[in-house]
């Protein structure tokens, strides 16, 4: 990850702002990055791309993380674990699904792989606006 440090930063944020609101802000810069890849082919440009989507994301690890004791109370641990355990799978599924764009695609494939980070990105900052919306209706530990 390219900003282990937003994790720590991400996680002073959630603390002071609440978690839902850092994941929605989270998400919006992962799908400002991923836009910029899907849709700029200069080398700058998706440098900036890039990083902004590993810092949105290093962000968002510490916002949904700040999120599962106060949704999960009587299972962080599990709740955790399996939070942990999708974002690994993201891992394993993301790359090979962008390398089937670049093989099908050819060079253009690459931007247009990026569009799933787009698709992800947004339903990601749906599921947290649900979640700023029902926030003040959870019992808190």
């Amino acid at each position: 990850m390219p900003f282990p440090v937003a994790r720590v930063g991400g996680g002073s944020l959630a603390e002071r702002f609440g978690g839902e609101y850092m994941a929605a802000i989270s998400f919006a810069i992962v799908l400002i990055g991923a836009a910029l890849l899907t849709a700029v082919t200069v080398f700058e440009i998706n440098v900036v791309g890039e990083l902004l989507i590993g810092l949105g994301m290093g962000l968002a690890n510490a916002a949904v993380f700040k999120m599962v004791p106060k949704y999960v109370p009587h299972a962080v641990g599990g709740a955790s674990g399996l939070v942990g355990g999708l974002g690994a799978l993201g891992g394993f599924v993301i790359p090979p699904t962008l390398g089937m764009f670049a093989g099908a695609l050819g060079d253009a494939g690459y931007s247009g792989g990026f569009f799933i980070y787009v698709v992800l990105a947004v339903g990601a900052i749906m599921v947290s606006i649900g979640f700023i919306r029902t926030r003040n209706n959870v019992v808190t530990a």
